[in-house]
């Protein structure tokens, strides 16, 4: 029979050293696994908050590139040789006229009653100067505007230098004098301006490109008075922009031609524009790619509904 003494003695009785050693080595597998679960975790945020970086930019670019380009060709039909929207080696830019509320006006030349078709060369008062008509008693044309100057069939994309009203109706604009324009014609060169059939509008225009130095992707919607573009800084630590046009026949090309024997890469085939742009993170970690910044390849691209419109009509 137990005594109450050596009862009471064996209900006290601690763990024994091999219980205490199992339970610390479960405790310390438990607590192991937890921690490499919460460094894995962490890692992985700080991970996706490089990387969220790199992807934010893109999404900034790549809205504000469809948003422009969709613009490309409001009122503005291509042709072969002048098209809407182009490329050029890093560059994109695309044309429209503007709506503010209603389409910007076009104005006829002043027509000087000469039974002759076309004024002799040169403008009607120089070589960079040309009288227009008013239009309702106005005109909505100001220095520093992009404008394109339609003789015929032809078309030559002008930047007004200054704009004055003159008298019996009429008004005066001066532009830069120079072959080119946002890689198309400008000034008249050997062009004749018709007595009938030439008139003027205002264009609205956007450019993008990429500052290799520095590594920006730039945007402008307005020239300086040398035909420069006025930029600003879209976007930074971008490593690389190619935009290339779409065309209807499939095919892409750095840029159109309408001058020589290949016909699917004309200015009125172009449907849209496809851009690649590699940007590299703002931030890095220590934990991320050893240190160094993240840079990823994003693809656009974008046909405009004005391009989409023109090719369905025809």
């Amino acid at each position: 029979m137990t005594t109450p003494t050596l009862s009471r003695a064996r209900t006290r009785r601690g763990f024994t050293l091999p219980e205490v050693l199992i339970s610390l080595t479960v405790a310390m597998v438990v607590i192991s696994g937890a921690v490499a679960f919460s460094v894995q975790s962490w890692s992985t945020r700080r991970g996706w908050t490089v990387r969220e970086t790199v992807d934010r930019d893109a999404r900034f670019v790549g809205l504000s590139l469809s948003r422009d380009v969709q613009e490309a060709g409001i009122a503005f039909t291509s042709t072969p040789v002048f098209a809407s929207m182009d490329t050029f080696g890093d560059t994109l830019t695309a044309l429209s006229v503007p709506y503010d509320p209603t389409e910007a006006g076009v104005y006829p030349i002043f027509n000087d009653g000469d039974t002759l078709p076309t004024y002799p060369p040169g403008g009607t008062c120089g070589a960079n100067c040309i009288d227009f008509q008013r239009v309702n008693g106005t005109f909505d044309l100001q220095s520093g505007d992009l404008a394109r100057l339609q003789v015929g069939s032809s078309r030559r994309l002008l930047l007004l230098t200054s704009v004055a009203g003159q008298l019996n109706g009429l008004f005066r604009v001066n532009f830069l004098n120079v072959p080119r324009l946002l890689n198309r014609r400008s000034g008249l060169d050997s062009l004749l301006l018709m007595r009938s059939g030439t008139s003027i509008q205002k264009v609205n225009m956007v450019m993008y490109w990429h500052d290799q130095t520095k590594q920006y992707l730039m945007r402008a919607s307005k020239l300086n008075g040398s035909g420069q573009p006025i930029g600003a800084t879209m976007a930074s630590n971008v490593e690389a922009f190619n935009p290339r046009l779409l065309f209807t026949s499939g095919s892409e090309h750095a840029t159109y031609n309408g001058l020589d024997a290949d016909t699917t890469n004309d200015g009125n085939d172009i449907i849209g524009v496809k851009i690649r742009s590699r940007i590299r993170s703002t931030k890095s970690d220590p934990a991320v790619n050893g240190g160094q910044p993240i840079a990823r390849w994003y693809e656009w691209r974008v046909a405009p509904r004005n391009l989409l419109y023109e090719k369905n009509r025809m």
